[in-house]
This record gives structure tokens, sequence and C-alpha cells, in this order.
């Protein structure tokens, strides 16, 4: 078995290692420059005065570093390793590409080798094969301190930017000093927001036996989210859990066909959406988030089919909800079905299922001349026929009008 041979020692061509790359530094690394110039592209979009300045300095760090570790027979000890980290830290910052920052790495390794290697002879393999190990473990260690520096520093910046998002989302719909908040977090807000207030269907998953509930909502509303970001960019604003909430989309430029937008959202979660949706300048956000949350129930309570609505698709069922006198008359007809909830029920159960009598019957499990017996108690009790045509829209209305009076 070969012994292994401190690293101080290491000789190629009658020279020891670390001498030859101390020696040829500068020419070693101009070539590891020139090298990840032409062999990584987006270095080739930096600033010359940073490659001739910061990422030259990192390279001439790394050179000397390896050479020391060589000459003390040693692993990169923990400054050595600061300094790659901090390096990597300043790419993050810049939004710089990890993959580009690891490939450079990679690329200033082969020309370590190719230097240090350059004049060994054929009695030198046992030592080419030393140096060879020593500089794929120095690979190994700085992509682990170029990973971590990196990734740190990113979840801390998504974590700011996280905190600004709902910061604005917060002040937009509480009221505050919008423009101040925006400044602040960097945010750039558009001219209008489009506002909706979405429901959201469970997913499949969540139900599933095996299944984490809570990971199916979560990848459920990623999924959501991802639709609407793909179609309007990174401004997008949300406030959700798993049965729905808030949405502001910037509205800018050419605007997409919301409709398909939340098609797609939809598909894209496996869900069913219900979302009610108006147009708002930021300062009018808080206002009309809370007309399409009202909207929202309005379509919850009439069982408006799953799609995108509008105020004006719905403006006689709001009205009818609103409070007033009106509304609580409506409200008020239904007072002597309290005493009788299996009537409530089947009422409840007849206006979902689109006054289908057979289909209410299945759904509660009773024979349909029941269903028909209950209607007509409920007629007897309010003095509303929900068999007559002209006494179905008067019940609906105070079906809803009750469910907006005692949500």
């Amino acid at each position: 078995m070969t012994e292994h041979k401190c690293g101080g020692d290491l000789t190629l061509g009658g020279q020891r290692v670390h001498e030859r790359l101390t020696r040829e530094e500068p020419e070693l690394i101009a070539r590891v420059l020139a090298r990840i110039q032409a062999e990584v592209a987006d270095y080739r979009r930096l600033p010359v005065e940073e490659l001739a300045g910061d990422i030259a300095g990192i390279t001439r760090q790394a050179v000397r570093a390896f050479a020391r570790s060589l000459r003390e027979d040693r692993e990169l000890n923990a400054a050595e390793l600061r300094q790659v980290g901090a390096s990597a830290v300043r790419r993050a910052e810049e939004g710089f590409p990890l993959e580009a920052v690891l490939t450079a790495y990679h690329v200033g390794a082969r020309e370590i080798f190719a230097v240090g290697s350059a004049a060994s002879g054929s009695g030198d393999v046992a030592d080419l094969l030393e140096v060879a190990d020593r500089v794929l473990a120095f690979v190994g260690t700085v992509t682990g301190a170029v990973t971590r520096g990196y990734l740190e520093e990113l979840r801390t910046k998504v974590g700011q930017e996280h905190t600004a998002r709902r910061t604005l989302l917060s002040v937009l719909v509480d009221g505050g000093p919008v423009d101040l908040v925006a400044r602040s977090a960097g945010i750039t807000l558009p001219a209008r927001y489009v506002v909706l207030s979405v429901e959201l269907g469970p997913h499949a998953d969540e139900g599933s036996p095996g299944v984490d509930a809570e990971i199916a909502v979560r990848r459920k509303l990623r999924r959501f989210l991802a639709a609407f970001e793909h179609a309007c960019g990174d401004g997008v604003l949300a406030s959700l859990d798993g049965s729905g909430g808030l949405v502001l989309l910037p509205a800018a430029g050419r605007l997409p066909d919301w409709h398909a937008v939340l098609d797609a959202a939809g598909r894209a979660a496996g869900v069913t959406v219900l979302a009610a949706a108006e147009t708002a300048a930021p300062a009018e956000v808080r206002e009309v988030a809370a007309q399409t949350g009202e909207v929202l129930d309005v379509l919850r309570w009439f069982g408006r089919a799953p799609g995108l609505y509008r105020l004006d698709d719905v403006l006689v069922e709001y009205q009818l909800t609103r409070p007033g006198a009106a509304r609580d008359r409506l409200a008020a007809a239904l007072d002597p079905l309290e005493a009788h909830p299996e009537l409530a029920e089947t009422l409840a159960a007849y206006l979902e299922l689109d006054t289908n009598r057979r289909r209410t019957a299945a759904v509660l499990h009773v024979h349909p001349n029941t269903v028909d017996y209950r209607l007509r108690r409920i007629r007897d009790l309010t003095g509303i026929d929900p068999l007559h045509p002209a006494g179905l829209p008067r019940i609906i209305a105070a079906s809803a009008a009750r469910r907006a009076a005692h949500p």
C-alpha cells in the first residue's frame, strides 16, 4: 500500500507543486479568468472592472489557499472558507446564477491542476495521483462553502422580499402610506390592480388517506399562484389559505384574458375556483377588496358556478343582500323554518341542486314524495311556494338575504 505523502513534499517535474503554483500565480490567474470568460457565458456579462477586481481577487485567494493547504498538508481552514463564502454572498446579492459560480470554481481547479502538473513525467505518477486527489477534495470543499454562502444570502433576500410584499399587501388592504411603504421596499406600484376575492375548492389529495393534508394545501396554493405569476410577473400579491383569500394582480401594459388566466390557475392547482374581480388604483384597493369579498359571498349564496364574476354580473342579487328594511323582511320570511331544521335542510338542498326534486331526495336519502311534502310545508309556513315559478325567485332571494343577515 502506498504511504501517504505530505502535501508540501508532492513533487512534479522536479519541483514542489505548491512552489510552482506560487511562482506562476500571475499567469495562472490570467489563465483562469480567460477560461472562465470563454466557457461560462454569464461571466461575459460582468463589467470589466468587476472581472479585474472582485473576480480576480477571489481567484487569487483560491489559488493561494490551495497552495497553502498543500504546503501545510491540511484542508482549507475556517478563515479561507469564510472568504469563499463571502464572495458567494456577493454573487447572490447581484443575482448572479449559482450554477455559473460553481462552474467557474471547477474551471479554476482544472487550471490549477494543469499548471501544477505541467512538467510531470513518467516517474511522477504516484505524486500526480495524489495531487489530483487533493484538487478534487479542494473542489468539493469549496463547492460546499460557495453553496452555503449563496443559499443563506438567497434565503435572507427571499425572506426580506416576502416580508416587504406582505407589508405592502397589508397596507393596501388596511389603508396606510402605500407609496412610502412601496418606496422603502423598492417596489414599483402599478397604476391599477385587478382585485380578486377567490374561493378554492379542495384538492383530491387533501382528503386522501396517507397524504399530509397541509402539504397538499401548500402545493395547491403554490401551483395556483404560479399561474398568475406566469401571466403577470413577480408583482402578484396574495393572502391565501386552503379555502381561498385575496389576490392582487398588477394591471399594466397589454392585459391578459383574466377568465383564461383564472381557468389556467384552477387547472394548475387541480381545484374549482369561484372568484369576484374588480380593478382598483392602489389607493382604492381597500374599498374594492371589501366589495369583491361581498360579491363572492353573493356568488356563494346564490350557488353560482365556478368562474370569474364582476359586480355587474350579480347586480340584482347583490342589491337584494344589502343591509336594509327589504333584506330584513326577506330574511324574516324564513323565520318559521327555524323550528323545523329538516325543512330548512330540504330547502337548501333543493335550491343548491337547481330545484331537482329527485336529486334532492337522493342527497337527503329520503323518498321524492317526502321532498314534495316538505316543500308544501315550507309553502304553508312561509307563504312562499318553492314549487311555483313566481315563488322560486322570492324564496331564493329570501334564502340569500337570510345568509347575508346571519352569516
